[in-house]
């Protein structure tokens, strides 16, 4: 994880560069001046040089001073002034549209505006970017809730998962102005075996202990589906590559088979994942797990057939 430093501690640093370059400056003309009027015996007058070296000392403070407040003054405008006015510049552009005249266009491009900063400075300004950042997101899943269809037309009833409306919804009205997006995608192998040999409840029972699980992980940063049957989504925001990867196999190794010990064939759980960033093709990277998905269900039922 990338360290922090706050905007307190880069100044209290510049600070002390500042001072320390100044005692050191200080230190050369005195030495050098005073050293010089020592061996040449100066002007033969002690008060007069010590007004001459007085003169030089103060002179050259006063051009260090300046030069110090430039350097602190371009420290500011690069690490405080300029990301706060791109970041109010960005925030302005933001439109959801009232007007009779509104342009969905324009207002993904100024949503966009935001994600675009890409403002890494490290320290408080970078923080409120995020929580900015955030805040956008959620503005947009609530606009989303208001606007468009009921609780039933985006949840699927039997589970109460979110279903694929919901996610085409925010696919197109969410997904696209967060960092980092991973998408898994997830099938239950053999659910035919337990419908055809315990009858439709058992599969049905399966079908709700997945949903179970993925309630429970589901948050503000990990949404989770039922697309139809027996496939699942399970889309992470925010997570790095390697995050994302490590969360989704710990989950699926937790749940695993999905069925009884003792059954002679074994259901469970299958999937494919793949990660976007920057400028996010939401389609492309459902794509892409699906594809992943399928290839790695393909193995896996060789390897149970072999096992069975």
């Amino acid at each position: 994880m990338k360290k922090r430093t706050s905007i307190r501690r880069k100044t209290l640093f510049l600070m002390v560069v500042a001072l320390s370059v100044l005692v050191i400056f200080s230190a050369i003309i005195s030495y050098i001046f005073y050293s010089n009027a020592t061996l040449t015996g100066g002007s033969g007058d002690p008060e007069t040089d010590r007004k001459v070296f007085f003169i030089i000392v103060i002179g050259t403070e006063v051009l260090v001073a300046i030069l110090l407040a430039l350097v602190g003054t371009v420290f500011m405008d690069m690490f405080v002034t300029k990301p706060i006015k791109r970041l109010t510049r960005a925030i302005e552009s933001i439109e959801y549209g009232k007007a009779e005249d509104y342009d969905e266009r324009d207002s993904k491009q100024s949503r966009l505006a935001l994600k675009n900063l890409g403002i890494d400075s490290g320290d408080e300004i970078e923080e409120l970017y995020r929580a900015i950042q955030k805040f956008q997101v959620d503005t947009s899943e609530y606009l989303l809730d208001i606007r468009k269809g009921s609780w039933e037309q985006e949840h699927d009833v039997m589970t109460m998962l979110d279903n694929k409306d919901k996610f085409d919804k925010r696919a197109e009205d969410v997904y696209p102005y967060v960092d980092k997006l991973y998408i898994a995608s997830l099938n239950i192998i053999n659910l035919h075996v337990i419908n055809d040999r315990l009858g439709a409840e058992a599969g049905d029972s399966i079908l709700t202990k997945v949903a179970r699980e993925l309630r429970r992980i589901t948050s503000d940063k990990i949404h989770t589906y039922r697309i139809v049957d027996d496939r699942f989504l399970m889309v992470l925001v925010g997570y790095s590559e390697e995050d994302a990867v490590a969360f989704v196999e710990s989950w699926v190794k937790r749940v695993g088979r999905l069925n009884r010990g003792s059954d002679n064939f074994e259901v469970r759980l299958t999937w494919g994942g793949a990660y976007g960033e920057g400028e996010l093709d939401v389609n492309d990277i459902y794509r892409h797990a699906d594809t992943e998905m399928y290839c790695n269900e393909v193995i896996m039922k060789k390897e149970l057939e072999v096992k069975y």
